[in-house]
């Protein structure tokens, strides 16, 4: 894979959108650009005049525009970045709350912390390198839905739990399949939530290549070689893999209880880890009877175990399970698989990019429908952002033009000579790397170099500034 093309702007990545509809095109490309130069900005002070404002929401709103048309593009152009290389497919749900007003189509948000309030949900699937430096490749799936107006009271379990089509669990399998139609080479990465036989087993039969951390496996039973017990207690039984002592970050608690059992709250502390790997035969639930059409049988994995040992006396012992069908013969496949799953905190960015970046949920946008054009739109916003901190941490010594055009470029040499203080300290040189330029734009962003390397958020704030000062410098070229 080529690692120092330009890294790409939205309206490029959107521009062969077909709507049927040649003028849908340019008013999508119109939206992404404008969107892009400052993303968290709200529309009426993007467009500047009431008619380009009618413009954006007549757009979102035009019922032949849809997030899967809106997106086609940058899918395919993710699958061109992606190759034939190994790739992390990270799939995770998030909830988009919207409190002012009433919108045409939104659901009820329960069993989270915004209870009460309406919004809908998101589940993405978004690509990263699978080469250890998570390098993100973009959005490859999406996937939106609302839930009634009043919570549940009463769950469907069992094999008619199994048998629903319907049911929200379903769209993690959904989704890995059918983007392993795509990426064929894919490995999916997928939080607690994604724990279920009935995931492992759509997934297996599929042929899908994944990593997913445990929820209920602490005494969910299983069997190696004729000896039953519980996943830990298998596991502990095989010689240790592989030895660890990694940084944790402190975690303080929330409001929600449940979120504080999932996340216990932790001090900042240097924990020394053991893993274990061992092939398993994960049994079947007990609610699938051997006369059932869906009942498979036990469901050959592998499972990778992590392990705390002596946690300070206060302290939560670190202690989580990865089933996988990923190969664990060597203590290099191990590490592997480990570092997969470590991965998936990319996504958590993506989603705080689109919330805060992108302020996605401050938009004043009357339906579900045009919310959901828009989530369309500022994901690939969401992507550039992450992607330039990438190229700054990877490759700083790509050349300037990946990250900046030739007029942004002279701009920013121009600073230099500018006594101000919103632009003091941009001193761009005269042969720059992709490194110094996001360096330059980080400033304008409010960047201090004793704070280490700038963020996605301080260099989406500088892209703001920049594009605003490229503004004027293009009126001086005009006069």
């Amino acid at each position: 894979m080529k690692r120092t093309p330009r890294v790409p702007d939205v309206e490029a990545e959107l521009e062969r959108a077909a709507f049927g509809d040649e003028r849908l095109r340019r008013r999508l490309t119109r939206v992404a650009s404008m969107v892009a130069n400052a993303p968290a900005e709200s529309f009426p002070r993007l467009s500047g005049t009431d008619g380009e404002l009618e413009g954006v929401y007549r757009f979102l709103s035009n019922e032949r525009v849809t997030p899967e048309k809106i997106l086609a593009p940058h899918f395919g152009a993710t699958r061109e970045r992606a190759g034939a290389s190994d790739v992390l497919v990270l799939h995770d749900t998030t909830a988009f709350t919207f409190r002012q007003g009433s919108r045409v189509g939104l659901g009820h948000l329960h069993r989270t912390s915004r209870q009460g309030k309406s919004g809908f949900y998101a589940h993405f699937a978004f690509a990263t390198t699978a080469d250890g430096t998570r390098r993100p490749l973009g959005v490859v799936g999406l996937t939106t839905f609302v839930r009634a107006e009043a919570p549940l009271t009463k769950a469907v379990t069992g094999y008619q739990r199994f048998k629903r089509t319907d049911k929200e669990s379903a769209r993690w399998a959904r989704a890995a399949i059918e983007t392993r139609r795509a990426l064929p080479a894919s490995i999916h990465v997928m939080d607690r939530e994604g724990d279920s036989y009935d995931t492992y087993l759509r997934l297996i039969e599929a042929g899908v290549r994944f990593v997913i951390r445990a929820r209920t496996g602490w005494e969910r039973k299983a069997e190696i070689d004729g000896v039953r017990g519980t996943f830990p207690e298998l596991a502990k039984k095989t010689p240790i893999r592989l030895r660890r002592t990694v940084q944790l970050s402190r975690r303080a608690p929330v409001k929600v209880d449940v979120l504080n059992k999932s996340h216990p709250p932790r001090s900042e502390r240097t924990a020394k880890l053991l893993v274990y790997a061992t092939p398993l035969e994960m049994k079947c639930p007990n609610h699938y009877g051997r006369g059932e059409a869906a009942y498979r049988g036990p469901l050959n994995v592998n499972v990778v175990y992590v392990d705390e040992p002596n946690p300070p006396r206060d302290q939560e012992p670190v202690s989580w399970m990865l089933i996988t069908n990923e190969p664990i013969e060597t203590a290099a496949q191990v590490e592997r698989i480990v570092d997969h799953y470590r991965a998936r905190w990319t996504i958590e960015e993506f989603f705080k990019a689109l919330k805060t970046g992108c302020a996605l949920e401050k938009r004043q946008l009357e339906s579900y429908a045009a919310l959901r054009n828009a989530l369309a739109v500022f994901s690939v916003v969401a992507w550039r952002l992450l992607l330039l901190r990438a190229v700054d941490r990877d490759t700083p010594t790509a050349p300037a033009e990946a990250v900046a055009t030739q007029r942004q470029l002279s701009l920013l040499r121009a600073l230099k000579r500018v006594d101000h203080s919103r632009v003091r300290g941009v001193n761009l040189p005269d042969h720059a790397t992709a490194h110094d330029v996001l360096l330059a734009v980080a400033k304008l962003g409010g960047h201090l170099k004793q704070n280490g390397p700038p963020g996605w958020q301080l260099l989406g704030r500088g892209y703001d500034s920049l594009l605003l000062l490229e503004v004027g410098w293009i009126a001086r070229e005009e006069m």
